[in-house]
């Protein structure tokens, strides 16, 4: 195989890695918990703009860019930080947009808040350098290595797999734990869980937070692969398309997430690449996003758990009592159970 298929294919792993990542993120706040968190993008582009500058060491007058919170953290601090930094924001965000108890005006909010953030940011050029954003972004280990362009993405691509194992694990041992059947309790009757004496808020701001750190580093991840940082790929209509990707692989589904991850912004986006260009500039991108709410809606109708649907646990019938499990093979044999003196 030659160097640039197999850097295109470890290009496509690395996104993988960190789609699977986001959409458990989303499939934990949203599948699990029930939280509309239509601010999404706002965390993993976050998560990305910490990890970035985290590496890039403090701004000066003399650098062709201008950001903040500049430093030169070794590797793996960044990420860490930067997941830290989605949590932090989250529970920023959490404190007034969970307030409304209905959940549908909990995600308006949350849209509002993701708009402001990306208005903000592009026209702040003082801060986070504007349309253009950050650029040189340093790779961990990349000087120490001292690899060529497709040994080190090899590199990079066993990092992200590590990551998304320990992200698996964690999200796995929620979602099956006494927390996440109370999640699940939260998305179906939140208020018949709240006259149970739980506080609902409280536990959707735990979800809320958890999946804002989760959506940051897979952002930091991401950032320092491709080196650089623009607001203008983190729009807020990118959150739509990790909610398409949970929708189609199944909602609630740890294993339904990944493939949608895989079949949504791997397969169908990337076959989209190779379509010829036709039209008027921005046309293709807009009849991606037509097709992409097209699947959606085929989707919500024919199948709306989605590829995989999520696993209804079952609890096994309790056993009957001796005395009556006697009495009951008696009769069946026309015999009277004996009684004991």
């Amino acid at each position: 195989m030659s160097s640039a298929y197999q850097y295109y294919l470890l290009t496509l792993l690395v996104f993988f890695g960190v789609n699977t990542i986001a959409c458990w993120s989303l499939n934990l706040q949203y599948g699990v918990g029930g939280v509309m968190n239509f601010a999404f993008i706002m965390f993993q582009s976050a998560g990305a703009y910490i990890g970035g500058v985290l590496t890039l060491g403090p701004s000066t007058g003399a650098s062709f860019q201008r950001y903040i919170l500049g430093a030169t953290l070794p590797f793996p601090l960044p990420w860490l930080l930067a997941a830290a930094a989605g949590g932090v924001l989250a529970w920023a965000v959490g404190s007034f947009a969970l307030r409304p108890a209905r959940r549908d005006f909990q995600a308006m909010v949350m849209l509002v808040v993701s708009i402001i953030a990306s208005t903000l940011v592009l026209t702040e050029a003082s801060w986070f350098n504007g349309q253009n954003g950050i650029a040189a972004v340093p790779k961990p280990f990349e000087s120490r290595l001292n690899l060529g362009e497709v040994p080190y993405g090899w590199f990079y691509v066993a990092m992200t797999a590590v990551v998304v194992a320990g992200v698996y694990g964690l999200v796995h041992r929620i979602t099956g734990s006494p927390w996440g059947r109370q999640l699940r309790a939260m998305r179906e009757h939140p208020d018949a869980l709240a006259s149970l004496g739980v506080n609902v808020r409280a536990e959707s701001m735990k979800v809320y937070v958890l999946g804002g750190a989760l959506a940051a580093l897979s952002g930091a991840i991401l950032v320092q692969f491709i080196g650089a940082w623009s607001p203008g790929s983190w729009s807020t209509g990118e959150t739509f398309l990790y909610f398409v990707a949970i929708i189609v692989g199944g909602v609630g589904n740890n294993f339904g997430a990944m493939l949608g991850a895989a079949l949504v912004l791997g397969v169908f986006e990337e076959s989209l690449r190779y379509l010829p260009s036709f039209g008027y500039a921005g046309l293709a991108e807009a009849v991606q996003f037509m097709l992409l709410g097209v699947l959606i809606l085929v989707f919500l109708w024919f199948r709306p758990a989605g590829l995989v649907p999520e696993r209804r646990r079952r609890l096994a019938r309790a056993q009957p009592a001796p005395a009556a499990a006697a009495g009951s093979l008696a009769a069946e044999a026309g015999q009277s159970p004996a009684v004991s003196p």
